[in-house]
């Protein structure tokens, strides 16, 4: 399983694609090796397993459903010296970080040892990413932090900020990228797939990859509830020019931080093609409209699109 985790810090350490649940996973068998098809598009989606917001399993670090809530910002280097977050860039980069190990914060109020075992600099326009391999110290085995639906290793991008893990409340899967948080985010996963297709805090994009997480995990309402099935394929494209309309599909919604803006057709709506249930704020606060998906007004920073039916 994919999976996400937001990490504390006193500083921020840190096209097509698939719609996701939470902020969560998709199947690996998919994705290139830097995580984007050459036209944008990009199987993801939300796990089937019911994976959390952020995009650890509640199960993964304790029987009891205790999950990883941060991270101290400092750290300790392979050789025993102590390190700390980058104030720059992505939170997290370079080689040197492989072998130092840090503190997480859990949920019950413990404190369990994570470690960074390898790392791996993004290609092409994504130099700036880096990817680590983490494990996480449980019952005093050290086991991966993020796995692929084979249970294999998987790398994980590091973002400035946190994330809302709620669901169905307001503020729920808001982002909040000036917190002295930092999110590792599992490849595949909703979050590091909106950061490899451009949208990058560090470059200015914080609006488009707060939207572009509510699009991906289908968060229609902006409460953190997710409205769509893994591997569901969305054309994603943006006002910044980031990721330009290079499919001849059919409109879907326009996004904005908060959620969608509207939809064009209920039934071109991957609540209703894939998840089989309409969101709350349909048909009130969100409504069908005939000229939705067709430009950018307002707030509106990412449209998305569905194969025709």
């Amino acid at each position: 399983m994919l999976r996400t985790i937001p990490l504390v810090a006193s500083w921020f350490l840190c096209g097509c694609v698939v719609s996701e649940d939470t902020l969560t996973p998709v199947d690996q068998t998919v994705i290139i090796p830097n995580g984007i098809s050459p036209n944008g598009i990009s199987p993801n989606g939300i796990s089937p397993n019911g994976i959390s917001p952020n995009g650890i399993s509640p199960n993964s670090n304790s029987s009891n459903g205790v999950s990883l809530n941060g991270i101290s910002p400092n750290g300790i280097s392979s050789n025993g010296t102590p390190i700390g977050v980058a104030v720059s860039g992505a939170p997290l980069a370079g080689a040197s970080l492989v072998g130092s190990t840090w503190t997480g914060y859990l949920s019950s109020g413990t404190t369990v040892a994570l470690r960074i075992d390898a790392a791996l600099q993004g290609t092409g326009a994504n130099t700036d990413v880096w990817s680590y391999q983490l494990s996480v110290s449980a019952d005093g085995t050290w086991r991966p932090l993020c796995l692929d639906p084979a249970g294999n290793p998987i790398f994980a991008d590091s973002v400035p900020g946190s994330w809302n893990l709620a669901q169905g409340v307001p503020g729920g899967g808001s982002y909040q990228p000036e917190t002295a948080e930092f999110t590792v985010a599992c490849r595949g996963s909703a979050i590091a797939k909106c950061v490899e297709l451009g949208y990058k805090p560090w470059t200015g994009h914080v609006r488009e990859l707060a939207t572009c997480v509510r699009a991906l995990r289908g968060d229609y309402c902006g409460d953190g509830t997710p409205y769509t099935v893994t591997g569901t394929l969305v054309n994603i494209y943006d006002a910044a020019g980031i990721q330009s309309d290079g499919a001849t599909w059919d409109p879907e919604a326009e996004w904005t931080p908060s959620g969608a803006d509207c939809i064009s057709k209920k039934r071109e709506a991957r609540f209703s093609q894939v998840a089989n249930e309409v969101p709350w704020c349909y048909p009130h606060a969100l409504k069908s409209k005939i000229s939705c998906g067709t430009g950018f007004t307002g707030d509106v920073a990412i449209i998305t699109e569905l194969p025709p039916l």
